[in-house]
């Protein structure tokens, strides 16, 4: 009876690792993925742009550091 038990419990432990570790690889793939969209839709248009504080950011603007560059999406093109 303890046999089945233990058994029982470590086929447990087993499926909940293995649930586990299958969602929290798809967040991460699915936020690489969401960054990726995001840079390829922003694309290399004059949107205006902000830079913020003092960090290690590099500033597209003047090249300073800074902490955070702000950004704005837009629809339209602009050539």
């Amino acid at each position: 009876m303890k046999k089945k038990v233990l058994l029982a419990g470590m086929s447990l432990l087993v499926m909940t690792m293995v649930c586990y570790c299958s969602f929290h690889e798809e967040k991460i793939e699915s936020a690489l993925l969401m960054e990726n969209i995001e840079a390829l839709a922003g694309g290399e248009s004059h949107v205006p742009m902000h830079c913020v504080g003092s960090g290690t950011v590099d500033c597209p603007i003047n090249h300073e550091k800074v902490k955070m560059v702000a950004t704005g999406y837009s629809l339209e093109d602009s050539y």
